[in-house]
This record gives C-alpha cells, sequence and structure tokens, in this order.
C-alpha cells in the first residue's frame, strides 16, 4: 500500500493491497474490510457484510478491486474533497482477532484530493517538412486502473496504438500514440483526455513544418570571394618588390671595393704627414 495516494475530485480512486502469510494465517483469508484510521474506534470503509454500517461518506461508493485472491485493492468510485485527508487501511478477517494476529492498522494509505486535472504532455517527433512521417505522443497520469481515462487526438489523422502502464504503486501512466504524414505548414494539435466522471482537460501544441517548394529560399546566400584572387597575388607582388628593394639597398650600402678604397686614402694621408715632418725637421 502506498502510504500518500492521489485522486482527482469527481473520478475515481485505486488503492492498491496485497497480502500474504507464510504462517499464522487467519480463519478466513479472503475476508476482507477496510476502515478509516482513528484514535478511537473502527468506522468502517467497506465492509460486504455490513453496508448500511459503512460512515456515510463512503457509502456505497467503495468496492474491492482486483481479480486475484490476494488482491485487497479498495476501489473509490466518485472521490469527493471531504475524502481528503482521511487515513485508510484493510484487515483481513476482523472476526478473528488473537495475540498473533497481525495489526494492520499500522499500516495506512492517506488520500490527497486534486480540484483539478493536470494537463497532458504532447511531444512531437519529425515532421520537420510537410509529408515527412509525424509521430504525436500525447500521455497523463492517473490512479484509477478501475476506468482509465479516455485520450483523443484531434487535427491530425492516422494510426494510434494506446498503452496503459502502472509506474508505481497506485500510479499509472496512459500513452496514445500516433503516426502519420504532416500534411500542413502549421497546425495545432489538441490532446484532450477524459477522465471517470466526465472530466476533460485539453493541452495543445504547434506544428510548424515547412513545404519542400519553399527550401531553396532558406538556402544561405554564398560570400562572393572573388576578388581575393585578385588581391592576394598582387599583395604579394608589392610585398616581394619591396623586400627586393630593402635587400639591394643593404647590399650597396658599403661594398668591399669602397673599403679598399678608404684604407688606401687614409695610408696616403699618413705618408705625406710622415714626408712633411721629415722636410720641416731640426
Amino acid at each position: 500500500m502506498p502510504k500518500v495516494i492521489r485522486g482527482l475530485r469527481g473520478s475515481c480512486l485505486v488503492i492498491p493491497c496485497s497480502y500474504y502469510y507464510s504462517s499464522n494465517p487467519p480463519k478466513n483469508p479472503h475476508r476482507v474490510v477496510w476502515y478509516q484510521w482513528v484514535s478511537l474506534g473502527y468506522p468502517l470503509v467497506y465492509d460486504p457484510l455490513h453496508p448500511k454500517y459503512v460512515i456515510e461518506k463512503f457509502r456505497g461508493k467503495t468496492d474491492l478491486f482486483g481479480s486475484s485472491s490476494w488482491d485487497c485493492s479498495l476501489l473509490i468510485k466518485n472521490l469527493e474533497q471531504v475524502h481528503h485527508g482521511q487515513l485508510l487501511y484493510a484487515w483481513i478477517d476482523p472476526e478473528n482477532v488473537s495475540w498473533r494476529t497481525y495489526k494492520f492498522y499500522d499500516v495506512t494509505s492517506a488520500i490527497l484530493v486534486d480540484a483539478s486535472p493536470q494537463q497532458p504532455s504532447i511531444k512531437i517527433y519529425g515532421g520537420v517538412r510537410t509529408g515527412d512521417t509525424i509521430t504525436v505522443v500525447c500521455s497523463t497520469l492517473h490512479t484509477c486502473p478501475y476506468s482509465k481515462p479516455n485520450i483523443t487526438l484531434n487535427n491530425i489523422e492516422g494510426s494510434d496504438e494506446t498503452d496503459n502502464e502502472h509506474i508505481e504503486d497506485g500510479l499509472w501512466k496512459i500513452t496514445l500514440t500516433r503516426t502519420c504524414f504532416t500534411i500542413a505548414e502549421n497546425a495545432t494539435i489538441e490532446c484532450s483526455v477524459t477522465y471517470y466522471g466526465g472530466i476533460t482537460v485539453t493541452a495543445m501544441k504547434r506544428i510548424n513544418a515547412q513545404s519542400p517548394s519553399n527550401e531553396e529560399a532558406d538556402v544561405p546566400i554564398p560570400v562572393k570571394t572573388d576578388w581575393l584572387y585578385i588581391l592576394v597575388p598582387s599583395l604579394v607582388c608589392i610585398l616581394a618588390c619591396i623586400l627586393a628593394g630593402v635587400i639591394h639597398k643593404i647590399r650597396h650600402r658599403r661594398t668591399p671595393g669602397d673599403m679598399q678604397g678608404s684604407e688606401q686614402k687614409v695610408e696616403a694621408s699618413l705618408v705625406r704627414e710622415k714626408v712633411t715632418l721629415r722636410i720641416g725637421g731640426p
């Protein structure tokens, strides 16, 4: 049994329950009674042998759900706000109690009542272009396998597949999957879920497909690069000329011949000075 279970007001609710005895089974193991947990007393919630003693808020609204002989799941057919916060527990064969009897009231399940349902989830796969295969998946959670919600998809036609999956204690997920072809560029898909009791909620999602005839308009225009084929060679040529001129200027700034001529001029000057000194000497 789940410690807490949620249900939709005006709809149905199933509290899952199962039991098994490895030793000391009760005298009547198939006698199942449900009670409301209170500090004093044992208010009846479900008792097929004493239906008139069931408390008013549950009278005529409860039954057992399940096909197994060890199943004690409770069905509440018309969940109301007065059921919010109620703690319930099941007792197996309550007429035969002994010191070895299991204390069933130690295991309770709290009911939380939601005033309105959550919107279903819509997921879309494919359908990028008109004519493509598209898969639409609509799903919702519920807590009433007794009468699972009815899911419908509008504004799109195709083949359907429905699955009702048990997620965890008391929680189920029902999914409608529809596969078809995208026939319109813009369409709004509606997913409607109708719960037991007639409560309906609808979610919508828009498809934005692209027509194959418009694909060329979306092709990016390439950037023209013809000018690069003219500019790059020109720049290379200019840089080569500049570099050649610099190298030529450096090489001819002072040649070995110029250096030799300078040395000869210096030697001639020194000879003249020596001759002058000798002539004008003492």
